[in-house]
Parts: C-alpha cells; sequence; structure tokens
C-alpha cells in the first residue's frame, strides 16, 4: 500500500512540474562584433512621452528593470559608464489576447448527445512583452537582441521578481 502511495505521489509531482510554464527567450547576435571586446555600457529606459498607447505601462517597473539591468551587467562584469562601448536598450509592450472556450456539448432532449451547445466564455489574457537590445556605441549597430513573453502575475512586479527575469532574459549574452 505504501507503494502505491509513494507512486502516486512521485507521478503527481512529475505532473505538477510539466505544467509548470519556463520562461522562452529568443536572442540573437552579430557574428560581425565581438561581444567579449566590451567593457563598458549605458542603459537607456524607454520614454514614456504623452502617448495614448503607453499609458498602461507602469513606469515604476521600468525603473526595476534598469536597475536590474545594472546590476546583471555588472555581475557579468561590465561597467556602467556615460561614455560606454555597448548601449542598452530595452522596450516594453503588451499582447492581449481573447480566447473562447465553449462547452463540448450536453445531454439533449430523450437523453441524446448533441454537439451544439450555446454555453461559450470568453477568457481575457495578458502577456507582457520585453525586447533587450545591446547597441556598439560607436556605430549604432544592434550587436545582441533578446525578446520575452512572460505571464503577468497577479500581484504587482518586485525587484526580486524583476532582477531574476532580467537575469534569466540576459544569461545568454557574452
Amino acid at each position: 500500500m505504501k507503494l502505491i502511495t509513494k507512486t502516486l505521489s512521485i507521478i503527481f509531482i512529475i505532473g505538477l512540474t510539466s505544467c509548470a510554464s519556463s520562461l522562452v527567450v529568443q536572442s540573437d547576435s552579430d557574428n560581425q562584433y565581438d561581444l567579449s571586446s566590451y567593457k563598458t555600457f549605458s542603459v537607456i529606459s524607454p520614454s514614456l512621452d504623452d502617448k495614448d498607447e503607453l499609458i498602461s505601462i507602469n513606469p515604476i517597473l521600468i525603473q526595476r528593470i534598469s536597475r536590474s539591468l545594472d546590476t546583471s551587467l555588472t555581475q557579468k562584469g561590465l561597467k556602467q559608464s556615460n561614455e560606454s562601448d555597448l548601449v542598452v536598450k530595452f522596450f516594453l509592450g503588451t499582447q492581449r489576447e481573447v480566447e473562447r472556450s465553449t462547452d463540448l456539448g450536453g445531454f439533449g432532449y430523450y437523453g441524446h448527445r448533441y454537439f451544439d451547445s450555446r454555453d461559450q466564455r470568453y477568457i481575457r489574457s495578458e502577456k507582457d512583452e520585453i525586447s533587450i537590445r545591446f547597441h556598439d556605441a560607436k556605430t549604432n549597430d544592434v550587436v545582441w537582441y533578446a525578446f520575452t513573453r512572460f505571464k503577468r502575475p497577479s500581484d504587482q512586479y518586485d525587484q526580486s521578481g524583476i532582477n531574476s527575469l532580467i537575469a534569466e532574459v540576459i544569461s545568454s549574452f557574452n
């Protein structure tokens, strides 16, 4: 009996961990540039001018991402400088999706199954997007690029959550 409960517990844990979504990061670099030659960096945050389409972007989130980029790049051995070799720019966006879910059918008159259910639900989901671009300061060419979408948490973003997100996004740099 104990063997069955242990086996079922292991299967349940494996099932839960397989349902967890991991962060998918797309990154690319230009082979014409040697990424290890860059020693200094500066971060340029996106501008939130008075544009209607930017009203939903949290300016505190931008500050947290900027701080996190400073920390992560410093941990990679780069130094922050006003006259830098590398200019880091990042952009935020939100992808809104509406998914329709329908009931696959019910029991109709006399208990016969039919598939014309009128029960439909609309689910709104939002995923935030971040694009990080590393530019050569002299040529302004993009030398490294990363992009990811991540599900917006129910609570506010905190600095430690942003730090782990940025660390994972730029892990393939250098």
